[in-house]
């Protein structure tokens, strides 16, 4: 029972929309997946999202890093042994959490399918059967944001971000449309992509009060923790760290109780192990999760789902857009029905991966 035979690959899935925020405007999901295969037989599949913003990673950077780093360590592995492989691949090279994630949700899923069960099982058991489907709404003028929330809600959306920047008066007016269009019932959640000052997220948080957003997200730097705890003791509204719960910050940021909500990625935080650790330590220090993503595909989704499922202290979703923002994609079994994300049954993460979408996805650019 040993990993014998290793693959990577780089793949680009074109938006339905582009997204566009604070900081950048994104036309594809770029990720990097892995498929492990054993002695005997069994395979799993995993995927990782790299950003250049915030975390300075690119698609070929973790290509790179997979091929130069990772997958020699990866060889005649115990599948099971995934401890072992998390201080050997910490240890081969510090940071670089997106491909440290494909590793380990393909770990997770060759273990599944070995022993025939779904991955919240091996991560505590389930505890959900579902999540509600959410929306990221891009930075556009008020009146489109609100038209693309109000057809997402159509179709059975039941939560938001909000895109903001330091264009306060049309960022305001953006929240103020968008709870319009949506009605008093949905949730919405504001990011304003670590833009502001911690005394203009304490003013822009009086401003939108009223529009009953359930938190503001990383209103300051990653680094600013200080900021983030000022912004939280003198806010009404929730604070969410997202920039902020680095692994390198994410202990300090909970002891000094910074945020209210933390946003657990998949991605971000290396894979589905340490993001139960980050799930642990947010419990012990009564701070709610949220179960973050980026602009990834259904692969990545479908083990944001199975966290989520199995892990009680993650109380928020923001995963599961992926069938709705692709039209295609290289991974099929995730599915969204009544705006809610329905967990995979199936053993492993319970989707299947098309190999001939990976090469019809490649990067041409």
């Amino acid at each position: 029972m040993k990993i014998d035979h290793i693959e990577i690959h780089p793949v680009s899935i074109p938006l339905n929309h582009p997204y566009k925020d604070a900081n950048r405007i994104e036309t594809h999901s770029r990720d990097v997946v892995v498929k492990l295969t054993e002695s005997g037989g069994a395979s799993g599949w995993g995927a990782g999202s790299p950003r250049s913003f915030p975390t300075g990673e690119t698609q070929a950077s973790a290509m790179k890093i997979l091929q130069e780093n990772l997958v020699p360590l990866l060889k005649g592995k115990n599948p099971f042994d995934m401890e072992v492989i998390h201080e050997e691949m910490n240890a081969a090279i510090p940071f670089h959490y997106a491909p440290k994630s494909a590793v380990d949700c393909a770990l997770h899923d060759l273990q599944g399918r070995m022993l025939g069960q779904p991955v919240y099982n091996l991560l505590g058991g389930k505890v959900r059967d579902e999540m509600p489907s959410f929306d990221i709404l891009p930075l556009e003028p008020p009146e489109k944001t609100a038209e693309i929330a109000a057809a997402a809600k159509a179709a059975g959306t039941t939560a938001f971000k909000v895109k903001m920047n330091r264009d306060i008066r049309q960022s305001v007016t953006r929240v103020r449309e968008v709870r319009r269009a949506v009605g008093d019932e949905t949730m919405i959640v504001v990011d304003a992509n670590t833009t502001w000052t911690p005394k203009l997220a304490v003013s822009v948080c009086a401003m939108i009060e009223e529009y009953e957003v359930t938190m503001v997200e990383q209103p300051v730097p990653g680094h600013d923790l200080e900021g983030m705890e000022f912004i939280t003791r003198n806010t009404r509204v929730r604070i969410g760290a997202d920039e902020s719960m680095r692994p390198d910050y994410m202990a300090e940021l909970m002891r000094r109780r910074a945020a209210d909500v933390v946003n657990i990625k998949v991605n971000r935080e290396g894979g589905l192990l340490p993001c139960k650790k980050a799930a642990a330590l947010a419990e012990l220090h009564g701070i709610e999760g949220l179960c973050g993503s980026v602009i990834q595909g259904a692969l990545i989704d479908a083990a944001a789902a199975h966290l989520f499922a199995s892990t009680p202290a993650i109380v928020y979703n923001e995963s599961g857009k992926a069938p709705a923002w692709h039209q295609n994609d290289i991974a099929t079994g995730l599915r969204v029905e009544n705006g809610m994300v329905k967990v995979p049954e199936g053993p492993g993460l319970g989707v299947e991966v098309d190999e001939k979408a990976i090469r019809h996805f490649f990067p041409q650019d």
